[in-house]
């Protein structure tokens, strides 16, 4: 019975990489303390430049433009330093949990490959496909572990590709 819950959990899982990272990674990828200084920089500066009357004070006004376009420029290659962060993390969570799972269903199917999941009574035939729905147990009117993976993960990402 557990071995019923532990797969189909797996192949959820499986399915749904991509959009359990994307749900993690906002809390393991933040924005870097530079980044949010120079946010705070520019915002004051962006304040400071409202309050400068471009007609009265142009040489002030300009200087502060200049600034903050010196400030942006910084801002943008610190945001790329996070880029390049956040996507080897999306990329390490993503894979290295694909990896995680899929070598769980590898040991759950070579292990329990002999192992039936459900046995139904002889008021059942699943000819012809029988043998292929109970291989390798090869009990009659049974319904493999391999059989149960391969079914549970088709499940599994055809819900994923219908959720946005």
């Amino acid at each position: 019975m557990y071995l019923i819950f532990v797969i189909s959990l797996l192949s959820l899982l499986m399915a749904f990489a991509s959009k359990i990272t994307k749900m993690i990674l906002p809390f393991i990828c933040r924005d870097s303390a530079e980044v949010i200084a120079r946010r705070k920089e520019i915002a004051k500066l962006r304040s400071d430049l409202a309050k400068i009357s471009m007609r009265d004070e142009y040489t002030r006004y300009v200087r502060c433009e200049r600034e903050i376009g010196k400030l942006e420029v910084t801002l943008n290659e610190a945001k790329g330093r996070d880029g390049v962060k956040r996507v080897a993390y999306e990329y390490g969570l993503h894979y290295g949990g694909m990896a995680v799972v899929g070598l769980c269903m590898m040991y759950i199917s070579i292990f329990y490959r002999y192992s039936t999941v459900i046995v139904f009574g002889d008021n059942f035939n699943f000819e012809p496909f029988g043998g292929f729905i109970n291989f390798p147990t090869k009990v009659p009117n049974s319904i493999s572990v391999v059989f149960w993976i391969v079914v549970n993960n088709f499940v599994a990402r055809t819900l994923a590709s219908y959720i946005k």
